[in-house]
């Protein structure tokens, strides 16, 4: 196999370091496959072609020198919301720019562990969408079918990983945008426990909802990513304190074997008048039955009502912490359907936003109730995938039916990981999303790689 028709899942790169491929080789390829793609809406700037093979010499060299480097030869992009020392952070809004002079502890653990970056992606402007539309032409495309969306925001990051562009991505979920955008492109999307991964250098959203999410071709791949960018920060207040510990992407003890799942009731499911995807959804339960897992149902409305605070409550209001200013000063520079959503905030109250807070606090109780005796939640990552003329024409009522399923997690304090499921019949990929409690990320993660090797 060449190096221009080399799959970049780690396997497939390990093997080619193996076969007598150097490093630099494999950054040179994967960089020549970006490169190509420059204008495709895929990426807002690219590490200098010099820069990044110096990078990959120095890492070879250490190598050589005896050196543990767990990801020699893999390449990766970033959302370009996430700082990376001496590129600028656009979060896909030119006129909001800012030069970072150290990157965000995320970043700099993964170009430690030998990882080369390649580039920024592309994202719904200030991360404020689950479709992939709302940024600057050329628009990102998705990676199976281009008239249809790739999912937002970080429709950049999963399309690089799913176009094999670059090995592995990282990204930014509020409100589904870890996964979604996986699921569109039909790739591994993990969004972990809230405070695992220190958010410091993320230009935020929410300080209550955001993570960075990991974005990989295969479960194992993601994981192993996930166990290096992971750890308590003592710099960032909002880091478990047992970040270094729990949620080890190793299924508990003694929970081997079927498990009992938890699933909405079908008639409270929404689909928007999708059947291929109700079918599929049902085709991917299938699949987990036969490996013995028993279902329960729940009721949809509290995680919905949840998931409506996302963008329907006082919590949008925080959004104006990190975007005020621009809003304020160039209201031009910003996407129509963003300042929609942004200048949504500023209707809010104080009390509006303690009502919200003591409202998630209960709806939060009640799910883990409903949760109890269940080792996760089994869900449709999206309802459906909308063309990008539909999405454009209805930009508000379509972005919000992507989140159906996700938008929830956060403010629940859930951890997640989106899989690919059974092709759909007419070729567009669907996705099985497990959902866990704070701090079972192993046992999603198990759950999620044995589904996936079926």
């Amino acid at each position: 196999m060449t190096l221009e028709s080399l799959p970049l899942d780690f396997a497939s790169v390990r093997a080619a370091l193996r076969d007598g491929a150097s490093p630099v080789d494999l950054v040179a390829e994967s960089w020549r496959r970006a490169a190509a793609c420059a204008h495709d809406g895929i990426f807002t700037a690219l590490v200098p072609r010099e820069t990044a093979l110096a990078k990959a010499e120095a890492l070879q060299a250490r190598a050589a020198a005896g050196e543990a480097l767990p990801l020699l030869g893999l390449t990766f992009s970033v959302k370009d919301n996430l700082h990376v020392a001496g590129l600028e952070t656009t979060c896909n809004c030119p006129a909001f720019s800012i030069l970072p002079e150290e990157s965000a502890p995320a970043v700099a653990r993964l170009e430690q562990a030998g990882a080369v970056l390649v580039g920024k992606n592309t994202m719904d402007q200030f991360a404020t969408g689950l479709n992939g539309t709302r940024s600057p032409e050329p628009l990102c495309r998705n990676a199976v079918d281009p008239d249809y969306i790739p999912g937002g925001s970080s429709s950049g990051s999963a399309v690089a990983v799913a176009r094999g562009l670059v090995a592995f991505a990282l990204g930014s979920d509020t409100g589904g945008s870890g996964r979604v955008p996986a699921a569109c492109n039909g790739i591994v999307g993990l969004k972990p426990t809230l405070g695992l991964v220190s958010t410091r250098g993320l230009v935020l959203n929410s300080r209550f909802f955001d993570c960075i999410p990991v974005f990989a071709l295969t479960c194992p791949d993601a994981y192993e990513i996930f166990d290096l960018i992971r750890g308590h920060d003592p710099l960032d207040p909002f880091s478990r304190d047992d970040a270094d510990t729990i949620g080890r992407a190793q299924r508990p003890e003694g929970a081997e074997g079927p498990a009992t799942l938890a699933v909405f009731r079908p008639e409270e499911m929404p689909f928007f008048g999708d059947d291929v995807s109700r079918r599929a959804y049902e085709a991917n339960l299938a699949v987990l039955a036969g490996q013995g897992h028993r279902f329960r149902e729940v009721a949809f409305g509290p995680f919905a009502e949840a998931g409506r605070h996302v963008f329907q409550s006082a919590m949008v209001a925080e959004r104006l912490v990190e975007y005020g200013a621009i809003l304020a000063e160039r209201p031009d520079a910003i996407h129509p359907a963003v300042r929609d959503a942004i200048e949504a905030g500023a209707a809010y109250s104080a009390r509006d936003a303690f009502t919200a807070l003591y409202t998630l606090r209960q709806l939060k109780r009640q799910a883990a109730a409903m949760l109890a005796g269940t080792e996760a939640l089994v869900v449709p990552t999206v309802p459906t995938i909308f063309t990008i003329a539909a999405m454009l024409a209805e930009p508000m009522a379509l972005n919000t039916a992507m989140g159906t399923y996700t938008y929830f997690v956060n403010p629940l304090d859930l951890c997640a990981v989106t899989v690919p499921g059974r092709a759909r019949s007419d070729g567009l990929p669907s996705a099985l999303c497990f959902i866990g409690r704070a701090g079972e990320d192993a046992t999603v993660a198990a759950l999620a790689h044995a589904f996936s090797a079926v």
